[in-house]
Order: structure tokens, then sequence, then C-alpha cells
């Protein structure tokens, strides 16, 4: 696997704090559904939703975990990938097939409305696999919008660095560059400040300020030692092998 796709793996959002609770669950909850669930329940109840869910809360949250289980379903593209699968556990042939079926649950959640976090994690999932079927504008869309629902909660800054990514990925270098230097100048804690910093690296470097580029990853070297990022900025740095 080449070091960028690690890279991307490890800080793929997992979407996020979502995905992380997801995780957590589903090693302590017997069912993948169940542990699914529990995992919304924790993103709930970190965003103070313990109060009271009505029925349609309730079964948002159970859709948005059965989401994000697809959402990181394994890929099986090939037979080897089928035989090192986890028996009983969903699967998809390819990640336009998985993405689809995303954007199938997240329409089941969106099309009663709601402005919850449930709701806004169906956003979120929505936007994310409408970038991975080609439909970048739509995807920009979703983003924005939780953005303008969520700005200083869980899953504002989830979608800002969805949004950068999209940016960058289609060329957009200023629209990413300011975005990344937002998340890298916030202080919340809920994604790490390297993250921006390295997206605004890269940016500059893609706008031809190689020395703008160098100093923030050089920044990345000297104040964040033990960093993930750490590998990926010096590679970027004169002298690297």
């Amino acid at each position: 696997m080449k070091k960028e796709e690690r890279h991307q793996i490890k800080r793929d959002d997992l979407a996020t704090v979502l995905e992380r609770a997801s995780d957590f669950a589903g090693e302590h909850v017997r069912g993948v559904l169940a542990g699914a669930t529990i995992a919304v329940v924790i993103v709930l109840a970190a965003a103070g939703g313990w109060a009271w869910w009505n029925a349609r809360d309730a079964a948002q949250a159970r859709q948005l975990g059965e989401m994000i289980e697809t959402y990181n379903a394994p890929i099986t593209a090939s037979l080897e990938d089928l035989e090192t699968a986890r028996p009983g556990t969903a699967s998809f042939t390819s990640a336009l097939e998985r993405d689809r079926k995303v954007l199938e649950l997240a329409d089941a959640v969106l099309k009663n409305g709601g402005s919850g976090v449930a709701a806004t994690g169906a956003l979120l999932y929505r936007g994310i696999a409408l970038a991975g079927t080609g439909q970048p504008d739509e995807a920009a869309k979703a983003f924005r919008e939780i953005l303008a629902r969520d700005p200083g909660g869980i899953l504002g800054p989830m979608a800002s660095l969805r949004l950068a990514r999209l940016h960058e990925g289609l060329g957009r270098y200023a629209e990413a560059l300011a975005l990344y230097q937002a998340i890298a100048d916030d202080g919340s804690g809920l994604l790490p400040p390297e993250e921006g910093i390295l997206g605004m690296a890269r940016c500059q470097e893609a706008l031809g300020k190689k020395e703008d580029a160098d100093r923030l990853y050089q920044r990345i070297v000297s104040e964040f030692p033990d960093s993930d990022y750490v590998g990926e900025a010096r590679d970027h740095l004169p002298g690297a092998v």
C-alpha cells in the first residue's frame, strides 16, 4: 500500500468522532447495528442530546448507525479481499457501490427532515458519498449546509475538512487554503492542527509558493515531532530522499 494511502486511511475522519465511537461500540456490543446505534448515542450525549428522544430521533439514530457501518464496510474487489473479509459482515465490490448505498441510506434519514445531530450526521455522509460518486458541487452544497447548521459543534469541523479536501482535489487551491487555515487555527481539539497546516502546505506548493510551503512543512516537524503527519511533511522538505 502506498504511503499516501496509509495516511489517508489513518486520517480519513474516520469520518470522524462518529466513526471512532462506532469502532468503540462495535468492540463492546454484540451485533453490528447495535454497535453503530450505541455510537450515535455516544455522539448525541456529547452534544447534549440526552434530554429526550422522540420516535423520529430514535429512528434516525438507528439509520445513521447503519450508514456508519455501511461506509466502513470492506471493499472486496478481489477474491483475496473476499477471503480476508470478516464472515457475516456486509461488503461491497467497489467504493462506488458502497457510496451509492450510503446515499440511499442518507436520503432515507433526511426525507423526514430534522435538524438534530443524527440528521446532520446523515448530511455529512451524504456529502462524502456525493463526492465519491462524482458529484462535487452537490457534495460541496451538503458540506456548506453542515457548516451553517453546526459551525461550532462536533460535525462542523469535519464538514470543513471534507470541503477543503474536495476543493483541493478539484484544483481550487485558494479556496482549500482558506479552509485549511481555519482548521489549523481552530483550538477546539476536534481536529489536529497539523491536518490544517499540512493542507495549507500542499496548497501553497500547488500555487507555486514553494518557500511558503516549506515553512509550513518545517513547522509540522518542529512543533509536532510526535505527530503522524511528520513523515509526510519531511518528505516534502528539501533534501528528502
